[in-house]
């Protein structure tokens, strides 16, 4: 009976454990403070990672929590990947977008065909795409 009672308690704990991780969310981030950093070069090198999170957290927020977790000094600029481990991000703010800098490999959002579309028309890319508002990227490099 105790061996019944153990394991009825084991697997509640997991189906507990697994409810709980199901409201966070995993995001690449890149802060490119570094030495080697050039505007003209399609590769952004410089410190990278990856961030949990919970659902509903802000932009802000996260890199708030980046900064904290990795001892960040508050000159480093912290770009976010639109995209996260399980899709889109949401309400996604252009001061912590990199692009076009930066292109998002793990989807085809903010990947190649953004890049193209923004080549072709920057204004009416912005006002597609993130209200009118320059990304992070676009005023760090003056673009």
């Amino acid at each position: 009976m105790k061996k019944i009672l153990l394991s009825a308690v084991v697997i509640g704990l997991l189906f507990t454990s697994c409810e709980k991780e199901e409201g966070l969310v995993s995001r690449n981030w890149s802060s490119p403070n570094f030495a080697e950093f050039d505007c003209n070069s399609p590769v952004m090198t410089g410190e990278s990672g990856t961030v949990g999170y919970e659902l509903g957290m802000s932009d802000r927020d996260i890199v708030a929590k980046i900064r904290r977790v990795w001892g960040l000094p508050d000159h480093y600029v912290v770009f976010l990947d639109p995209e996260t481990y399980e899709g889109t991000a949401t309400n996604i703010d252009p001061e912590y977008l990199a692009f076009p800098l930066h292109i998002s490999s793990m989807s085809d959002k903010w990947g190649w065909d953004y890049s193209e579309e923004y080549d072709l028309d920057k204004q009416a890319f912005l006002d597609k795409y993130t209200g009118g508002k320059e990304t992070g990227g676009m005023k760090l490099c003056n673009l």
